[in-house]
């Protein structure tokens, strides 16, 4: 059966060393904003901020707390990974520890999206699971996330420690959560990708902290 012009995709016409071409010059500029970014985040106030959000993250699975996690696209696709390292285990063995992805379940998200909004799809969730002294892992690489701002404000009212994720233009969410933390970036998949990293030496932490001397 041929193709029809509306299945057509205008990759389906690239030439074979266009290809190559292409690909190489996104892995090096990649790796060319990573080395920018690797100095970047050495910087002693951001640092600092990933510290604190870390140590209070680690604080409440020592106190028996739990943590949500939540993103939208990519970053839903993040904050499954995450969930995923503290129920397993990122690089040593150890008993699980209690994390949700509020984005997980797709019959939930759809629908409260189509009963209440989808700006209330984590909001729903944050009220059913979290308490007090639980800590709220929010990625929004804009900030600007409707669901993502409705659900920190519900954790913080009742008392749930907010870590806020983002990048550069997500900076009016510094009042809207008790960390949050700026990647010094507008490229949404070096955003994505230093969220990942802080999220892995978090969980790494756990792994360290877990062991028996």
């Amino acid at each position: 059966m041929e193709r029809t012009e509306l299945m057509a995709h205008p990759i389906e016409d690239v030439a074979p060393d266009a290809i190559g071409a292409a690909t190489t010059a996104q892995l090096d500029a990649g790796i060319d904003a990573w080395l920018h970014l690797a100095e970047a985040l050495r910087e002693p106030e951001l640092s600092a901020q990933v510290r604190a959000a870390g140590e209070a993250l680690v604080s409440s699975l020592a106190a028996g707390g739990k943590v949500l996690v939540a993103g939208n696209g990519g970053s839903a696709a993040i904050a499954s990974h995450v969930a995923a390292e503290f129920i397993g285990k990122c690089i040593h063995d150890r008993a699980p520890l209690p994390a949700v992805n509020l984005a997980e379940s797709l019959s939930s998200i759809t629908a409260i999206g189509n009963d209440y909004g989808y700006e209330h799809v984590f909001d729903r969730g944050v009220r059913a699971l979290a308490r007090p002294g639980d800590v709220y892992l929010a990625m929004s690489t804009s900030g600007r996330s409707a669901n993502i701002v409705q659900s920190v404000a519900t954790a913080r009212e009742m008392g749930v420690t907010t870590i806020g994720m983002t990048g550069l233009g997500g900076e009016h969410l510094r009042d809207a959560v008790d960390h949050l933390l700026v990647v010094p970036s507008v490229q949404t998949p070096r955003i994505q990708e230093v969220h990942m990293l802080w999220a892995h030496a978090w969980c790494e932490a756990v792994d360290v902290l877990s062991q028996r001397s």
